[in-house]
């Protein structure tokens, strides 16, 4: 049985799933949506599916198992709520919306209509980040710290992304990965305490409306602490998660993995497309209606949104904010 895929957005990030999705065997393509419906046009001669520029008029007409919804922060416009509505189970890019209160409404009736869904927090789906979640389940870990480094996307041309109200700004849109990660690791935050700094690239970039670098300190529900910082001031990109215990640091970044006992130190290099993994796991997920294979699903997308929220709010209020 082949499983029928329909795209929603068919820009970068869709493509780089399609490419995947094609490798597979067991998926069709049915369906292909963009605003822009040259670039739905080039998908569909390429993999197939009928082309529209309507994601209404799509879900209304074609006949699928699952839908891509690969759209920017800002453009969440009731895509999720009529693949609810139709039974048709998800897999939505990250961040999964910008209204918090939506998406804890999109969580609840996808768990009440007992769908399958997917959230794209790739990193999740490398081996040696599964290495490091059993190392740290059996170390004594007292704190978290975690980075996100990059310059301005597309040195300011990417107009929604420096505009928060579009994209949420680095770190709802960019960080995001490293608080699921952080999340991964050590389980879910409850409170978070944050910091901003800007007036740097708003006097570069015309439209930035972003915070040039934040500083946010976590309290985790199990007792951890943690901190994580962000910029879009770097000229390269610096991204990881560092756990630290009794005797130990676990080092994450990438596709690598370093284990620090001070006396011996240990590298792991995974050579895995973390990507296609995603998509093994969704479609599998899909076709038994088993969620076990997914690492990342909805609500865990929502608890990812809320963190990332909230430490806006608490940077506003110089407070801090409870998850």
């Amino acid at each position: 049985m082949k499983i029928r895929i329909g795209f929603i957005g068919c820009g970068g990030i869709a493509s780089a799933h399609m490419e995947r999705l094609s490798r597979l065997e067991d998926v069709e393509f049915v369906g292909m949506c963009d605003i822009e419906k040259e670039k739905a046009e080039k998908s569909a001669q390429r993999y197939g599916g009928k082309v529209y520029n309507e994601f209404e008029k799509m879900l209304d007409e074609v006949e699928m198992d699952a839908c891509y919804i690969c759209v920017p922060p800002f453009a969440h416009k009731g895509q999720e709520e009529i693949c609810i509505e139709k039974g048709i189970h998800f897999f939505v890019e990250k961040p999964v919306h910008l209204d918090l209160g939506k998406a804890e409404e999109i969580a609840k009736r996808v768990k009440d209509k007992g769908l399958i869904t997917g959230v794209g927090y790739v990193l999740r789906y490398f081996d040696v980040v599964q290495e490091a979640r059993e190392i740290i389940a059996k170390e004594q870990i007292v704190f978290a710290r975690g980075r996100y480094y990059g310059g301005v996307p597309g040195e300011g041309k990417n107009k929604w992304l420096i505009t928060k109200a579009m994209s949420g700004g680095q770190l709802v849109e960019q960080t995001t990965h490293i608080v699921n990660m952080m999340q991964y690791f050590l389980g879910d935050i409850e409170e978070v305490y944050g910091y901003k700094i800007e007036g740097i690239n708003n006097k570069i970039y015309p439209g930035y409306d972003v915070e040039d670098a934040s500083s946010i300190i976590m309290k985790f529900k199990n007792g951890y602490i943690g901190n994580l910082t962000s910029t879009w001031l770097w000229s390269g990109f610096n991204s990881g998660v560092e756990v630290v215990g009794k005797g130990i640091v676990i080092d994450y970044q990438g596709n690598t993995l370093t284990v620090d006992r001070g006396n011996k130190r240990t590298i792991s290099v995974s050579s895995l497309d973390p990507m296609l993994e995603e998509e093994k796991a969704f479609i599998k997920a899909v076709k038994t209606g088993n969620p076990s294979y997914l690492k990342s699903d909805y609500l865990d997308g929502f608890k990812t949104l809320a963190v990332t929220l909230k430490a806006h709010e608490t940077m506003e209020k110089g407070v801090p904010v409870r998850i």
